[in-house]
């Protein structure tokens, strides 16, 4: 989702964030051909660049509706352990929401609604699984260790 840039600042690595008006932040690099922002190196490019905007990958994600209850969470998963369900394509039920938490690397996470919507998730972002939609789970680079947390809302478990 597109959102105003409103502001900059260093993270603890030196790099540059932009501060985005929804309050996420974003690293900026100049990176060719992935990122092209030769601008963020100096305050007057910065400067010039307050109220453009930027995608946002956190505002894309889902949440968890206020009213979601806990009811289990699975075991601790790995490469070679990810049930072939969450690999194809696994569909909560209706009132079921899920919580992909990646404990250690990197996860692709696909929402194969209309258009499918992909993220890589890690320590920082976690998945959210929505109800009668499907979603894959895949290894996306290195090791990876994440588990699941199934949350039913109130209307559902009535």
């Amino acid at each position: 989702m597109e959102k105003v840039i409103t502001g900059f600042h260093l993270d603890r690595f030196q790099e540059w964030n932009a501060d985005l008006e929804c309050g996420h932040t974003v690293e900026m690099r100049h990176n060719p051909p992935y990122q092209e922002c030769k601008w963020i190196g100096t305050a007057k490019g910065r400067q010039e660049h307050i109220g453009d905007t930027q995608e946002c990958i956190y505002c894309d994600m889902p949440e968890l509706p206020d009213n979601a209850v806990l009811k289990k969470a699975s075991p601790y998963y790995q490469a070679e352990t990810i049930p072939d369900e969450l690999m194809s394509g696994y569909k909560p039920a209706r009132g079921e929401w899920v919580n992909v938490v990646v404990k250690s690397g990197l996860l692709q996470f696909v929402i194969h609604h209309e258009p499918a919507t992909g993220f890589v998730l890690d320590q920082n972002l976690n998945g959210v699984m929505i109800p009668s939609v499907a979603h894959t789970l895949k290894p996306a680079m290195g090791d990876v260790e994440f588990y699941l947390e199934y949350f039913e809302t109130k209307e559902a478990s009535n």
